[in-house]
């Protein structure tokens, strides 16, 4: 439940603080201004970041004890927030953006005892302080800076960084690091608190205050992982929990240096630079991102307790293939707009039936659903039948107030109101006996070809996929590797890509809702009724 609270209080605070900031940012001209190497239209707020940091430490403030390491950190933090509000509202010169990012580091490294103890390919024993400080130092400035320089597209850096930190916190869980799972669900709500803005066309960017935010948390937390919570896994494992952004900086930089410009010269020479010149939509360059980045964590996961030279050859060789892929189709000129392929779905158009009932279809499957297993549950613990309440309450309140209770956003009613009816239908022997495993999964399967359907053919605006779409679906294969490598219980299976599943679908209904009460938010009142008047059996 603290791990739930802690997710939940920083994307309320993340999404609560990011509406006035961005009215801030306009006034204090803190915006950015689209330019020949920039994919945006218009000026925007690049003010998220600061939403993200706060929304992130309040929490972490309230539920975790205080220590060297939490105190360290939390400087650290403030140092780069400082800078990075500096460098967003005056365009910094470099040297001064690493003037902050070094001290920060030197905060972490020397107060807080974050550093490289155990190098690859050199043994067990640690290494003198000698290596390790300065090694440690150029590590957390890279990521720093991979994360920043990274952050190019809508919902990028953000989705990148969400996926570096659920690898971690899934194997921080496993080795007794219950500070670092939850610092990550606090950095991960305010990450999905973000994104509810910078999903493509975004509304606020997160600047640099964000970006160099999370590239330094997600590389502190690698090396405390490694190094502190669980000095089994492989070394070489930062690596790839960091994964796309490290490989995408050092080629940018390496390209210019070698045609004698400063390595921090901008221009479009980044990895989804090259995606995009390909001929590919935006939401599909930032898709195409976050599968590459999943390659990488689910890697690391994967070989966590293998040879370092078996790691470092599959993070070498993945990285390889991936640069040679970019660089021969841009040799070659490929464009996938003139691809056989894209010229067949093109001439998919949106038919009637997908165009009218699709969406309609979807919303009675998801109400049906949860209102029937709800209904055949026998009992409900207590404190799920009271946070039950409590969410009946707050949604027929805000149901009641329409357009001027807009501030408490309805996902964060009806989200938590999914996961608590699926965790009571996998929980409970009566319901599942009266809805069988076999039947649960067929009907999640049409779900998801509906879903399919409904983002890719539709031509309303309302289906129209976004990074943070791809992302979820990107997410839900992932279970099944877990389940493969012994790291989820296999009766978790169905429970976990029953929420995710649900979860998609529900936000593809609420985007579409035009009016406060209908049958989908009427279906999540019925259910919220039924779950907090049972009682525990």
């Amino acid at each position: 439940m603290v791990l739930f609270s802690t997710f939940l209080t920083a994307l309320v605070v993340t999404m609560v603080l990011i509406p006035p900031l961005m009215r801030l940012a306009v006034r204090l001209a803190v915006v950015d201004i689209p330019d020949e190497r920039k994919v945006h239209a218009g000026a925007i707020p690049r003010i998220g970041g600061v939403a993200m940091v706060v929304g992130a430490i309040i929490p972490v403030l309230f539920w975790l004890p205080a220590d060297a390491t939490l105190a360290g950190l939390l400087m650290a933090l403030t140092i780069l927030l400082v800078f990075g509000a500096w460098d967003d509202s005056r365009d910094l010169d470099y040297r001064l953006k690493f003037l902050g990012q070094f001290a920060a580091v030197l905060v972490v490294v020397l107060v807080s005892d974050v550093k490289f103890s155990v190098f690859p390919f050199m043994g067990l024993d640690p290494v003198s302080d000698f290596l390790s400080i300065p090694v440690t130092v150029l590590f957390l400035v890279g990521t720093t800076n991979a994360v920043n320089l990274s952050d190019g597209l809508d919902g990028l850096a953000a989705g990148v960084s969400l996926l570096s930190l659920c690898s971690i916190a899934l194997l921080a869980y496993f080795g007794n690091g219950d500070d670092i799972v939850l610092i990550c669900f606090a950095v991960a709500g305010a990450v999905f608190g973000f994104l509810r803005y910078n999903t493509f066309p975004a509304k606020v960017f997160m600047g640099d205050t964000g970006s160099q935010f999370l590239g330094f948390v997600i590389g502190v937390l690698t090396i405390i992982l490694t190094q502190k919570s669980n000095t089994a896994l492989n070394p070489v494992i930062p690596l790839f929990l960091v994964g796309l952004p490290i490989i995408d900086m050092v080629f940018v930089m390496g390209k210019r240096l070698s045609e004698g410009r400063s390595p921090f010269a901008p221009d479009k020479s980044h990895i989804h630079h090259r995606i995009l010149a390909l001929g590919m939509k935006h939401y599909e360059a930032v898709g195409i991102i976050y599968v590459t980045q999943i390659t990488y964590v689910v890697l690391g996961i994967l070989l966590r307790f293998e040879s370092d030279l078996l790691a470092f050859s599959a993070y070498i060789g993945v990285s390889a293939i991936l640069l040679g892929v970019l660089l021969v189709a841009r040799e070659r000129e490929w464009n996938v707009k003139r691809s056989r392929v894209t010229y067949y779905m093109s001439r998919l158009n949106s038919s009637a039936v997908v165009q009218k009932y699709t969406l309609a279809v979807i919303q009675w499957v998801v109400v049906l659903y949860l209102v029937v297993g709800s209904a055949v549950v026998a009992s409900v613990p207590v404190d799920l039948r009271v946070s039950a309440l409590v969410l009946l309450i707050v949604l027929v309140t805000r149901l009641a107030g329409g357009n001027s209770l807009r501030f408490i956003p309805l996902r964060l009613l009806v989200f938590p109101t999914i996961a608590f009816a699926v965790y009571l239908m996998h929980n409970d022997a009566r319901a599942l006996y009266m809805m069988q495993l076999d039947f649960r999964a067929g009907l999640l399967l049409g779900l998801l070809i509906l879903i399919f359907f409904a983002i890719r053919y539709a031509k309303d605006s309302v289906f129209q996929t976004t990074p943070t779409d791809l992302l979820v679906i990107a997410l839900v294969s992932g279970v099944g590797v877990l389940y493969e490598q012994k790291i989820m219980d296999a009766e978790l299976i169905p429970m976990a890509v029953g929420m995710v599943v649900l979860f998609y679908a529900a936000e593809l209904v609420m985007r579409q809702m035009r009016s406060c009460w209908n049958v989908f938010t009427f279906g999540i009142v019925i259910v919220l009724v039924l779950l907090s008047s049972k009682m525990l059996g």
